[in-house]
């Protein structure tokens, strides 16, 4: 039975169809690349012949049964299937995993003996989330600007195609310049927790140098932390389209991005049209608020941002902040008046009068916080 047979019984070519010849391009440039009547049947019924290109790319990676990765690797199956789950990938005994899962069972009980298991189950949850957020943030940045309904998605079926194969080749030198990218982040993360949390720092202690007993120890760490919003974002969304609101936020995301890097600190995470950002200093934290409060104001789409710092002692994991400190400054956040940048009394107190100037707002209550506390406003001299 002839090609052509085959995809008219399937029910994925129809010769009486005005854009015939378009489809049999695109059968054909699948088939050539491997792809099976089953897969194109079911891509078909999703109204996504398309994406089998990129499905073709993904597919060339060696798989095995998740039971041959717990053979092949000597751990007991239950305890695959637990790792695999904490790295984001849902299996079953049958279920075709990546063969590097063995690799990633190598290393995992490697940090195991280390550490134990809990430990390194977080840690793998959080490579899982990463890897997930990068996944999703190519794909949607696929969609956006070359998926359906964009001025870009290809005039016909096949280029459709061909643009999802060409973009989910580009993708495929992601891992080999990620690996790198952590690497780099590795070093100059060590040299942060080195000069913060070095050995030789016995106890914790305040800024004013008072040894405070609910930090002591290693999970402990001295550091300025700020977040910047924005204002009145909610009623500012409504007005914009999903594509604006979107490049918006982008720019807002960039801004500190670029402001954090360049000053020493960096973005903890985005929350929404908030920043949390950490820096080794009061004075960096300032500068790195101002600055997102600025390119906020100068930008034509989004509205006024507002910010607080302040410094103190908070646990890291994962890559974030958790702690009292991190409670009281995201209430503090809305103190300010729009464009203000609020810092804390012991913020206020590292900053220097010379290039600082501050401004008192007395006393604040806020909710949960069982203390009022001393807020001043802060501007560049």
């Amino acid at each position: 039975m002839s090609d052509l047979e085959l995809w008219r019984q399937a029910g994925l070519y129809d010769p009486d169809d005005p854009s015939a010849d378009e489809r049999l391009a695109l059968l054909r440039y699948l088939s050539d690349r491997g792809a099976s009547i089953d897969q194109m049947v079911e891509a078909h019924a999703q109204g996504n012949l398309p994406a089998v290109a990129s499905d073709l790319v993904v597919r060339k990676n060696k798989v095995v049964r998740a039971s041959e990765v717990a053979a092949q690797s000597g751990i007991a199956l239950d305890r695959v299937l637990r790792v695999l789950l904490a790295a984001g990938i849902p299996a079953e005994p049958d279920t075709e995993v990546p063969a590097k899962a063995i690799d990633l069972m190598a290393a995992f009980e490697q940090g195991s003996a280390l550490m134990g298991d809990e430990a390194i189950l977080a840690f793998t949850r959080l490579l899982g989330a990463a890897a997930i957020q990068i996944a999703e943030a190519a794909v949607a940045l696929f969609y956006s600007e070359l998926g359906p309904g964009t001025e870009r998605e290809g005039r016909d079926e096949l280029t459709r195609a061909q643009l999802a194969e060409t973009a989910t080749m580009a993708f495929t030198s992601v891992p080999s310049v990620l690996a790198q990218m952590v690497f780099d982040q590795f070093e100059r993360a060590l040299r942060r927790a080195v000069a913060v949390r070095g050995w030789g720092q016995e106890n914790a202690t305040s800024p004013t140098g008072v040894v405070d007993a609910r930090f002591s120890g290693a999970n402990a760490e001295l550091v300025a932390l700020g977040f910047v919003d924005l204002v009145g974002s909610t009623a500012w969304a409504q007005g914009l389209s999903l594509r604006d609101q979107s490049l918006a936020l982008a720019r807002f995301e960039s801004a500190a991005w670029s402001s954090a890097v360049l000053s020493g600190g960096r973005v903890v995470k985005m929350i929404g049209d908030e920043v949390f950002f950490a820096a080794p200093t009061a004075e960096v934290a300032c500068r790195i608020g101002i600055d997102i409060i600025r390119a906020a104001a100068e930008d034509e789409v989004l509205p006024t941002a507002r910010g607080v710092v302040g410094v103190g002692y908070a646990t890291p994991r994962e890559g974030d902040y958790f702690g009292p400190l991190v409670n009281v400054l995201s209430r503090m956040v809305k103190v300010g008046q729009p464009g203000e940048l609020v810092v804390t009394d012991a913020a206020a107190a590292q900053l220097s009068t010379n290039d600082w100037k501050l401004r008192s707002l007395g006393l604040r209550e806020l909710r949960g916080v069982p203390r009022p506390v001393k807020a001043f406003v802060v501007e560049p001299v």
